[in-house]
């Protein structure tokens, strides 16, 4: 199959982002045997446009994509975040490739109140969305033309390298890492009252108290220097919604603590994930590990382990292939395969 994926691909960080789900996704699709053309809607925008950006360039990018899929012919496209194309642009190929299915997928939190109305706005030309929380939710989204499904976020074994439980002694006991504190304050807060139950610990708290954000491989650095990561969401109140940071986590070999009310308890077990309820249970379960390294180093491997068997890059571009097309079977997938609406 030709797959062209539409996303994202944030050329101007200059390979910053070598660990952005659009690039693991296309992985996925290449290692399951499909012709994959990329393409960076807002980068495209960006450079046809003196100043950045413009009307120009918007105009450049939703052109350049109809040509693009004019002499590649995909069979299908995914759509990521790429808001530079226009739903008519999306119907033009459409007419001109009758047999095309398009995905789009999401990987924002629905409870942000800007995420709903990007979702509704592509669902009058995707046949499919694809959404990181799981759950009867989804069915608001999903319409007689439109389904609704959710993925986990993917690992991948040749960009998640990391295998953070062999080692001992790392410079941080735990890390945790926000963009800022402004828009979630409750999340500094929490990791600050974290510091003050267990000040024995070594924090790498990022975004927080004057230590900036960490990207790239500054980011991976961080992580290789940890032992344990706290995967605090926006919000864990969506059923399995989580941010991409639980699959770097993870995927990279850190002990991990989830919030028991995100629902991933379902998929893993205790001996594979560091779950807690509320503040206590974090301060208790961090000490606990703290006293106990090759307990640590035991769990965060079997959650390593699972994560990856269960949401690498190649099963859930499969899934996304699959479902868009109506031939994926439940039995072969982890996670709840629902698809709504259709």
């Amino acid at each position: 199959m030709k797959i062209v994926i539409v996303g994202n691909y944030n050329e101007k960080k200059a390979g910053a982002n070598f660990y952005a789900t659009v690039r693991k996704l296309a992985n996925g699709f290449t290692r399951n045997g499909h012709a994959v053309l990329s393409y960076s809607d807002r980068d495209i925008a960006r450079s046809a446009s003196a100043w950045g950006f413009g009307r120009a360039g918007v105009r450049k990018a939703n052109r350049q994509l109809v040509d693009v899929c004019r002499d590649f012919r995909p069979d299908l496209i995914v759509s990521m975040h790429a808001d530079q194309i226009a739903n008519d642009t999306l119907r033009e190929i459409r007419g001109l490739l009758p047999g095309l299915r398009i995905a789009a997928v999401n990987l924002d939190p629905i409870f942000l109140p800007e995420n709903p109305p990007r979702i509704r706005r592509l669902a009058d030309v995707a046949d499919i969305t694809f959404i990181t929380t799981a759950g009867e939710t989804l069915a608001q989204f999903a319409t007689p033309s439109h389904r609704v499904a959710f993925i986990p976020n993917p690992a991948d074994r040749s960009i998640e390298t990391l295998e953070c439980f062999a080692h001992e002694n790392q410079s941080f006991d735990l890390l945790c890492t926000i963009g800022s504190e402004k828009g979630t304050p409750w999340r500094a807060n929490a990791m600050r009252a974290l510091k003050a139950a267990v000040p024995e610990a070594r924090y790498g708290f990022f975004g927080i108290d004057g230590q900036g954000p960490v990207f790239g491989a500054a980011y991976f650095d961080a992580i290789a220097n940890a032992s344990m990561g706290l995967n605090l969401n926006r919000s864990d109140d969506d059923y399995l919604y989580s941010s991409d940071r639980l699959a770097q986590f993870a995927g990279n070999g850190l002990l991990v603590f989830v919030e028991r009310t995100s629902g991933y308890g379902d998929l893993f077990g205790e001996d594979e994930f560091a779950f807690y309820e509320g503040p206590g249970e974090l301060a208790e379960k961090l000490r606990h590990f703290l006293a106990h390294d090759g307990e640590r180093q035991t769990v965060a491997q079997k959650g390593h382990a699972k994560y990856h068997a269960l949401f690498n890059e190649r099963i859930v571009a499969r899934f996304i292939a699959e479902a868009t097309f109506g031939t994926h079977k439940a039995a072969d997938y982890a996670w709840p395969t629902n698809v709504y609406g259709g």
